[in-house]
Formats: structure tokens, sequence, C-alpha cells
């Protein structure tokens, strides 16, 4: 199989003189694009594709659809979804990225692989920001087209909720204008499932005035509070109410862990603040009064706010998430949760870097004035497992804890609740796309957009 596509690449390459293409799988630069994130189902293609304007992307596609070779599109490389084997191609966006910031439009537009820390930082310039992922590597677009929440989910809205525009690649290699007055229909599957659409290589996005922030600063704050496990009862009761008042802008994650270099088991709460930084601990008092091993706050850039997380973020080892929404907090069900997280972590020492996490939100998030392929914006609250292991055979083992821990969390009753499209595509499809009309609506755009499956069979299986 991999040498008839190497033939069928050869016409692409000679057609596009300067696209590279990797082939050979032994050499050392083959072998550092073709690295991911995660290395949870990686495979190897036969190529890589190393397109750098939107013509030779626009090209490759139409090449792919011409020659029915399959291939998936790759931009941060966090996607445990984005990978295949000898049987197709990878076409790697690396080289093509961008951003233009109109600052008196409050847009931007980002272009191709560009990641959330670059678009952070040159929105900061200008006094702005948007709604963006946790993880600085991670690509942009991709976050904006799957949903994506932030720290400021309550202020912006979700990610997809900022997209305006878009310019996309269909499945026969068409260039198609993406506006609310071209394409409104395909505008609508974007926000919420554009990778299952087509290549997306521009999309324009809202922005906003460090005001909205509620300071002129462009600050959040940002705290840990550290408390030993066997804690966890009473500093559950303390968040249970901190987690239901909508009068403080607090969000964050509960956390369940094993810190270097102790590797002792804690809880901990990583907390936000948006507003005046100066009435977070105010707002957090219950866990100051609870008198934690390790407290610390700060008001940080909110382009920094993720960069104490560049240890996650290395390529390699065994690494998912686990995202659920939930309708409501269960301190019962969540010190459950702990016994199945100390049981996994004592008997699967690989897996120490695994934390179970309860995310939470006290206010909704913003919604966004229209309807679109996102049905997100009732949940506060998530169930939001980080996994990450060493050892391919403890996948069963930390597999079974991340599903029953979940179990748990949901109860009996799963028709209240919700999969996040981005870090959880297990479950029936109506968890990710809900409401019967929202789903039927989806399924017609994918027959008409890309009725062969060239962008997943999500939608048509």
């Amino acid at each position: 199989m991999k040498a008839n596509i190497l033939s069928e690449l050869e016409p692409l390459g000679h057609s596009i003189p300067d696209l590279e293409i990797l082939t050979d799988q032994s050499s050392a630069k083959f072998r550092t694009f073709a690295e991911r994130w995660s290395d949870i189902d990686r495979k190897t293609p036969a190529a890589i594709l190393l397109p750098t304007t939107e013509e030779q992307i626009q090209k490759v596609v139409q090449w792919a659809s011409e020659t029915t070779v399959p291939f998936v599109a790759k931009s941060g490389g966090h996607s445990t979804w984005s990978t295949i084997d000898e049987t197709g191609v990878i076409v790697d966006l690396s080289n093509y990225s961008g951003i233009e910031v109109d600052v008196e439009a409050h847009t931007a537009t980002l272009k191709g692989s560009i990641v959330a820390k670059q678009v952070a930082v040159a929105l900061a310039e200008h006094g702005l920001f948007t709604a963006l992922g946790n993880g600085n590597p991670v690509g942009a677009i991709p976050y904006f087209l799957g949903g994506g929440a932030s720290v400021v989910t309550s202020i912006t809205g979700y990610g997809s909720d900022q997209i305006l525009s878009a310019r996309m690649i269909d499945a026969n290699g068409t260039l198609v204008e993406v506006t609310e007055t071209k394409e409104p229909d395909l505008l609508y599957a974007l926000r919420g499932a554009g990778q299952f659409f087509g290549v997306e290589t521009e999309l324009t996005v809202k922005t906003y005035p460090f005001a909205k922030l509620g300071n002129e600063e462009g600050l959040i704050w940002t705290g840990i509070f550290m408390f030993p496990v066997h804690r966890a009862d009473e500093v559950c009761s303390s968040m249970q109410v901190l987690m239901d008042d909508s009068s403080q802008a607090t969000a964050g994650l509960l956390m369940l862990m094993a810190p270097p270099p102790a590797r002792n088991p804690m809880i901990a709460v990583a907390a936000r603040y948006t507003g005046n930084p100066d009435d977070a601990q105010n707002a957090y008092k219950a866990l100051y009064d609870l008198k934690p091993v390790f407290a610390k706050g700060a008001a940080i850039p909110l382009h920094c706010v993720a960069d104490g997380r560049d240890a996650f973020n290395a390529h390699g080892g065994f690494k998912d998430f686990g995202v659920v929404g939930l309708p409501r907090f269960d301190k019962a069900a969540f010190l459950e949760v702990v016994e199945v997280w100390k049981d996994l972590i004592t008997n699967c020492p690989d897996a120490i870097d695994t934390s179970f996490n309860f995310q939470w939100d006290s206010r909704l998030a913003k919604a966004p004035g229209f309807e679109s392929a996102n049905s997100l914006h009732d949940i506060r609250f998530w169930l939001n497992n980080f996994i990450w292991y060493r050892d391919p055979t403890s996948r069963e083992r930390v597999d079974a804890a991340n599903k029953k821990s979940i179990e748990i969390m949901r109860g009996p009753d799963e028709t209240e609740y919700v999969d996040f499209v981005n870090g959880t595509r297990s479950g029936p499809i109506e968890l990710r796309f809900r409401n019967e009309h929202r789903l039927a609506k989806l399924r017609a755009l994918k027959k008409k957009w890309d009725p062969r499956g060239v962008f997943t069979r999500e939608l048509i299986d």
C-alpha cells in the first residue's frame, strides 16, 4: 500500500515543485514531524506533506480527492484522532501559520497551524484577548472548531462562539468562503463541529478589550491550594458552597494528583478569579480558612495563564483527556472517585501523573445569541480527567479507571449529560451534539459537504 501511495505522490511533487514531501520513515526529520502530543493510537503514515501556502494545501486536498488517498490534517499535534497509518498521509500545516489583528474591528484572522500562545501574545500587544485553550502549543483553529472551553468562557462564551467567518477547503478540494451571508448553514456547523467538514485554512474570530476582564491590565488571578488527600471530605464541603456562589467569578479545577518530588496523594484546587484581582482572596476565603499545606495566588497576564503547564505539553508518552459534562457537583460521588484514583496510582505506578479532576465555573458560559453545532452552554461542571501513563500495557487498567470515574460522577441516567467533542468521542454521538434537530441538521450538512467521509465518518455512521 505504501508503494502505491508513493507512486501517486510523484505527479503531486511535479505539480508543486516546492512542496516538501517526507517519505523516509527512518530519517530524523520524518520522525520529528511524526511526533504527537500523545502516543495513544499513534500510527506511522506513508508520507508527511508540508505545504507552505493555502494554494498548496488546496492542491494537496484536490490530489487526495482525485486519488482517494486517505489523509489527516495536523495543526498543533494534540489530537489523538488525527493520525493515520501507511494507508494514508499526513498534511502537516506547521509551515503555514499567521495572524492578522484588526484592532478597530476587534477581530483577528488566524491562519493554518498558529497555536494558542501565539494568538494570545499577538492580541495582548493590542490590549485584546479572546477565548483560548489552556495549552500554549494547542492548534488555535482546531480549538475554536471543536467548541473550545477557556478561562474566560463566562465572559466571552466558548471558542466556537467567536467564529465570524472561515476559509475552508472541502472534500473536493474547493476553497469555500464561509460567512453569515455566504454558506450560513456551513458556518453553523463550523461553530462546534468544523473538523468534520473540511480543512479550515483561516478563521476570523472576535476579540475583546482588556476591560472585559474586570481590569484594564489584562490580568487574571490564579492560585493553587494543596491539601493531603485524607482531607478530601472537608475540602469538598467547602468547594460545594463556593462552586454554586455566582456572586463571585470563580472557576477552576478540583484535582486529585501526586506531584513531584514527594509524590504524595494530594487534593488540589487550581483556582481562577476574573474581575478585580484584589477581590480574589475574599472569593476563596473558605479555602484559606481550611489552612492548606500550601497556598499561593497572584494576578498574572491572561496570555501567560498556561505557562506553568509546559511539562504536560511535551510530545510522547500516553496522554489523553476524558471530558464529560455534569449537571452538578456530587460530593459523595467525587469521594468515590478519590478511591478509584488512589487505587489506580497504587496499582499502576507508571500512571502517577494521571489526575482526575472536577472542573467548575460559578457562572454559565455567555450565550452567543445564535444557534450552532455547540451544545455546551448550559454546562458549568465537568469531569476533566487528565490521563498520562508510560507503559503501553497499562492502557486497559487506566481506561477502566477513567470509565469508572465517569460512571460514578454521572450516575445511572446519562440523558442530562454531554461529552466534549474535543475530549471524549467514545459515547453516543447524541451526547456530543444534543438535540435531535441539531444532529439532523449536522448530518444533512455532512451529506452535502462530505458524503464520502473524507474528514472522518463522524455524522455519517
